[in-house]
């Protein structure tokens, strides 16, 4: 893999692998989350309900906008289901598509983390802007 690839590429071929990356049980506690955040040493979470199906994601962003915007005491969020701070139903991408889409989708909503699923709704992987 040189620096130059093309975004013709499909994602498959740049995502962090399963067991690279934190995929969570969509009722797991915020400190739950952020223990296996802290484990894979990357500021991204997702979530899958009890069919292994994508659910959420919560990433460092959210976790700061929690810190500022919250006013309840930490104790008391950390024993709180850590999806209710972060996005449910997010931007997300297949991983037979191409690394041109997946860059516009980051560019165009902003974001730096994207989850890649199969044609199932499971999560397969993560791209990370760090990938691209």
């Amino acid at each position: 893999m040189g620096l130059i690839m093309s975004t013709n590429e499909i994602v498959s071929s740049r995502m962090i692998k399963i067991n690279s990356f934190p995929i969570l049980d969509e009722n797991v506690s915020l400190k739950s989350a952020l223990d296996s955040m802290s484990k894979y040493s990357l500021g991204v979470a997702c979530f899958v309900d009890k069919k292994n199906q994508f659910v959420g994601i919560l990433t460092d962003g959210d976790l700061r906008r929690l810190i500022l915007n919250k006013q309840s005491p930490l104790p008391a969020l950390l024993i709180t289901s850590a999806i209710e701070f972060g996005t449910r139903s997010p931007k997300n991408i297949k991983e037979n598509d191409t690394i041109s889409k997946a860059i516009a989708l980051m560019d165009e909503s902003r974001i730096w983390d994207l989850p890649v699923l199969n044609e199932l709704g499971n999560v397969v992987g993560l791209l990370n802007r760090h990938n691209l």
